[in-house]
């Protein structure tokens, strides 16, 4: 469960440097409906705007809960080496920050954990929660 959780950032980040009609397959092992497709349109919009993602999070997963084929995970995300870049100059223009609270919901579809939902969330987390 955990390796889906953490594989759709590295398969999004494939995908953002994939033509449109490939990136699906790349994102589908990982998330399901409806994070899928809205990944797949974040993609699409960032690069619109001229960016790609670059670095990876450092992932600190807590409060893990299995129920049949539901699971839910909250992570304290430090984000702080990750951002989006500019496409042209490759100057990084965002970067993220410390203790992101992060909530997925995964399901268990066709024998494989996917992420199903990932939402941020205001409440405060700390690494070691």
């Amino acid at each position: 469960m955990l390796a889906a959780y953490k594989g759709i950032y590295s398969a999004g980040r494939r995908a953002e440097h994939t033509p449109d009609g490939q990136r699906k397959p790349i994102i589908a092992p990982f998330a399901t409906e409806p994070l899928l497709s809205r990944m797949l349109r974040g993609i699409v919009a960032l690069r619109v705007g001229g960016r790609f993602t670059w670095g990876m999070p450092v992932f600190h997963p807590f409060d893990i809960k299995i129920e049949g084929q539901k699971a839910t995970l909250h992570d304290c995300q430090d984000n702080r080496n990750s951002g989006q870049m500019d496409e042209k100059t490759s100057k990084r223009v965002l970067h993220g920050s410390e203790n992101t609270h992060l909530v997925a919901t995964l399901l268990l579809v066709e024998g494989a954990w996917k992420v199903s939902t990932l939402e941020h969330v205001r409440e405060a987390c700390s690494a070691g929660s």
